[in-house]
């Protein structure tokens, strides 16, 4: 079903994406700055260990933009009522697992894409090839990282956890208990949450139980998974409409 998700996640958001750097390149010239141009390239130029930085440089300096801007997105989708419905069909895994990374709804990553790239093409002008090259390698590194801190494994790596996001760490940010609920939202860099004060780091046996509980079941169709959440709104947006116009 996770894989089903994913699939059709992408096909269905992936034009608001590319439209989303579009427009940033056409609106571009209209900022009142220049954007941030540098080349990864330089970096390579170092002599002996200037090939390995560069490759680094091209995994983590986009993925530290990334993180940030995907910590704040992670935080909204937690307090507005409505983001959290599209974003509720990531928590509701009750058995998280490896594939539980590719379990997101089309909306929010047309959400979370277009906030990262529209911005982001408005503040950094790269080479449109080491662009290419730097987005491959950290979407490469990012993929295996969340399907790792999503598996199940029981897991302790103490000194990982404040440099990356680990298994027992992202499974806190799963669990059904509430205790824990608006901590560890970091993608990648535990970092943010480090900075910005929701960080939590899990005991030496915490393994906490996923989900949402019986109140909210996960979708057990690919239907409902995508369409269950739009039914959802628009149920709530009525509901609005009515209290105000009573």
């Amino acid at each position: 079903m996770n894989i089903l998700i994913s699939l059709s996640t992408v096909f269905l958001s992936l034009p608001l994406g590319i439209a989303a750097g579009l427009w940033s390149g056409q609106l571009r010239h209209l900022v009142p700055w220049k954007p941030l141009s540098f080349s990864f390239h330089s970096i390579g130029g170092i002599p002996v260990v200037g090939p390995g930085l560069e490759i680094l440089a091209m995994i983590f300096v986009p993925l530290f933009i990334h993180d940030f801007w995907f910590y704040w997105s992670h935080r909204i989708e937690h307090k507005v009522a409505i983001l959290w419905e599209f974003h509720k069909i990531h928590h509701s895994d009750d058995r998280m697992n490896t594939s539980t990374w590719a379990r997101d709804h089309f909306l929010q990553e047309s959400w979370r894409a277009f906030f990262s790239v529209f911005t982001l093409g408005l503040i950094i002008d790269l080479h449109l090839a080491e662009a290419g090259k730097a987005a491959l390698y950290s979407t490469m590194f990012l993929i295996g990282l969340s399907m790792f801190y999503h598996s199940a494994i029981r897991v302790r790596l103490p000194w990982l956890d404040r440099m990356l996001v680990t298994p027992q760490v992202h499974r806190i940010h799963h669990l059904v208990d509430a205790k824990h609920y608006n901590r560890n939202f970091a993608d990648v860099l535990p970092i943010f949450d480090i900075v910005f004060g929701t960080y939590y780091r899990p005991q030496r046996e915490e393994f906490p139980v996923t989900g949402l509980g019986p109140d909210f079941p996960a979708p057990r169709s690919l239907l409902s998974a995508q369409f269950g959440p739009l039914a959802a709104v628009g149920l709530m947006l009525r509901r609005k409409s009515n209290v105000a116009t009573r």
